[in-house]
């Protein structure tokens, strides 16, 4: 009569077993960095651990600065930058950068300063598809001369724009400004959105420009 009951005893220890084995290994995952067969699967496992997604991928930017790639996302009313390093032939998990969504504006970008000399690229959203061109300018002067506007144009038909800032020459010093105006473009190249010039170049080079 103890055979079944022993039966039984015997299946719920080895339920219960693989249950604190699936939760051992599910907490290693969370908290280790294991690597990554694809680069989709690391950007997925970087966004489940900032609690963020899952989301659209809007276009790719290749080798960003330290990360080896990153994805222009967006999920619900935030849209982000997913940066995720190569481990030799995997990846690992990375960092989640966003910025909240506003409708109200036509272009969205994610940072509101330029970084000159960090070939950091800048990534605008639009939320005007009518918007295919966008147009970024801020103002330098090199050492001595004359301030000039310093721009960078990108296209694009799903509305995630990526922004190369073009480098300057390093054979003098340049003071520049951090702020920047943007402008949106429709197919004909007619400006339909731009933002005013920020008071900070006036107030840094004492000049208004166009």
């Amino acid at each position: 009569m103890s055979r079944p009951k022993l039966h039984f005893n015997r299946r719920r220890r080895f339920l219960r077993d693989s249950l604190i084995l699936f939760l051992s290994l599910l907490l290693l995952y969370i908290c280790l960095d294991f690597p990554i067969p694809t680069a989709d699967l690391a950007r997925r496992a970087t966004e489940r651990r900032a609690f963020f997604g899952p989301s659209q991928v809007l276009c790719t930017l290749e080798e960003p600065l330290s990360w080896d790639r990153s994805y222009a996302v967006r999920w619900q009313d935030w849209y982000g930058v997913v940066s995720i390093p190569r481990n030799g032939l995997f990846w690992d998990t990375g960092s989640v950068d966003v910025v909240e969504n506003a409708p109200s504006q036509a272009l969205v970008p994610m940072t509101d300063q330029v970084m000159l000399f960090q070939n950091t690229p800048i990534v605008v959203f639009s939320n005007d598809p009518n918007i295919v061109r966008v147009a970024l300018e801020f103002p330098a002067a090199p050492e001595g001369g004359n301030p000039r506007l310093i721009s960078a144009v990108a296209w694009s038909d799903n509305g995630c724009f990526v922004l190369e800032i073009p480098d300057l020459p390093m054979d003098t010093t340049w003071t520049s400004s951090r702020d920047f105006r943007l402008a949106g473009y429709d197919a004909s190249v007619n400006r339909i959105w731009f933002t005013e010039n920020p008071e900070s170049w006036v107030e840094q080079f004492g000049v208004e420009f166009a």
